[in-house]
C-alpha cells in the first residue's frame, strides 16, 4: 500500500476508533446503566434529566473551546498534538465508568461529560487532517469512507458488546451489570488501538516560521478575534455557520437522548438495541452510496434530499 493510501486509510480508522464510543457507549449502554444502575433511586425523569444536562453541558465547553482550539491548532501545527489529548480524554473517561458504584449518577454524569467532551473536541481535529490525506476533489470520498467506517467499526464492537449483555456466561463473565461495565473498557481499548495509525502513517504540515507553542496560543487568540470581528463581512460563511449549528445540534441529540427516550416511554432495552444494530449496518454501506449520490447531483442538493426524506419519515 503506497503512502497516500495507508495515510487515507489510517485516518478513516479513526472513525471507526471512536465510533465505538458514539454507539454502545452514547446512545446505548450509559443511558441504559443511567436509568437501571447508577440512578436507581431516582425516577425514570429524573435520570433523562440528568442525562440532557450532561449532554448539554459537554456540548457547551465544546462549542466554547472549540473556535480558540482550532484557531490556535492552525497557527502552530498541532492538529494531531491536541486529537491525541482529547483522543486520551475520551478513553480515559469512557474506561473510568467501568469504577463508577451503582447509585453514584453524579460521578457517571461527570465521567460522561469528561468523555463527551474529549470525543466532540477531538472531531475537531480528525476533521481538520482530511486535507492531509486528499486532495479536493477526493475530500467527499474520504470523507464518506472514513463516515462509512465508523458504523461499520461501532457496529462490529457493539454486536460483541450485546453478545456480551445478553450472554455473559459466553465470555466468562458473572452478569451483565458486569457485562455493560467490561463494555466500556472494551469501548476504551478498542478507541485507543484502532487510533494509532492516525497517528503513525497520517502526516501534518508542519507551519513554516517554527512558531513555538506558547506564540501559537496567542496568534490563535489574535486570529480568533479577527475572525469574528469580520465575520459580517463573510455572509455565506455567517449562514453556513449558523445553519449546520442548528442541523447538528438536532441530529446530535437525536443520537444523545433517541435510546433514553425510548426507555422512558417504555420500550423494551432489547428492542432498542436491535434498532441500534440495524442502523450500525444500514450506515456502513449508506454512506457509501451517498457519496455517490451526490456526486450526481451535487453534494448541496443531496443534503436537501436527505433532509426532505428525513422530515417526512418523522
Amino acid at each position: 500500500m503506497d503512502s497516500s493510501k495507508k495515510a487515507k486509510w489510517s485516518w478513516a480508522l479513526y472513525d471507526w476508533a471512536n465510533s465505538a464510543f458514539s454507539t454502545t457507549v452514547m446512545a446505548a449502554f450509559f443511558p441504559l446503566f443511567l436509568k437501571d444502575y447508577w440512578s436507581t433511586n431516582q425516577s425514570v425523569t429524573e435520570s433523562t434529566w440528568y442525562l440532557a444536562i450532561g449532554n448539554s453541558t459537554a456540548s457547551i465547553i465544546v462549542a466554547a473551546l472549540a473556535p480558540f482550539l482550532g484557531a490556535v491548532a492552525d497557527q502552530g501545527s498541532s492538529r494531531k498534538r491536541f486529537l491525541l489529548v482529547f483522543a486520551c480524554m475520551g478513553i480515559i473517561g469512557t474506561g473510568a465508568l467501568w469504577q463508577v458504584a451503582q447509585g453514584n449518577w453524579q460521578m457517571a454524569i461527570f465521567m460522561y461529560i469528561i468523555a463527551s467532551v474529549g470525543f466532540m473536541s477531538g472531531n475537531v481535529f480528525y476533521d481538520s487532517l482530511l486535507p492531509a490525506v486528499a486532495k479536493k476533489p477526493k475530500y467527499d470520498f474520504v470523507s464518506s469512507l472514513g463516515y462509512s467506517m465508523g458504523y461499520l467499526g461501532g457496529g462490529v464492537l457493539f454486536i460483541i458488546n450485546i453478545l456480551m449483555y445478553q450472554n455473559p456466561h459466553w465470555f466468562g463473565i458473572q452478569d451483565s451489570t458486569t457485562a455493560i461495565r467490561l463494555s466500556f473498557v472494551t469501548v476504551a481499548v478498542w478507541w485507543a488501538v484502532f487510533s494509532i495509525p492516525i497517528f503513525l502513517f497520517v502526516p501534518e504540515s508542519k507551519n513554516k516560521y517554527n512558531i513555538i507553542f506558547s506564540d501559537a496560543v496567542k496568534l490563535g487568540w489574535v486570529q480568533l478575534k479577527t475572525t469574528f470581528s469580520k465575520i459580517k463581512q463573510m455572509r455565506i460563511i455567517g449562514l453556513f455557520l449558523l445553519s449546520y449549528w442548528l442541523y447538528m445540534d438536532g441530529v446530535d441529540t437525536i443520537i444523545r437522548m433517541a435510546g433514553k427516550l425510548a426507555l422512558s416511554m417504555g420500550f423494551e432495552a432489547s428492542d432498542m438495541l436491535f434498532v441500534l444494530i440495524l442502523v450500525q449496518l444500514i450506515g456502513f454501506p449508506a454512506g457509501l452510496l451517498f457519496n455517490w449520490f451526490s456526486s450526481i447531483i451535487k453534494p448541496k442538493n443531496a443534503v436537501l434530499v436527505a433532509i426532505l426524506f428525513y422530515t417526512i419519515a418523522t
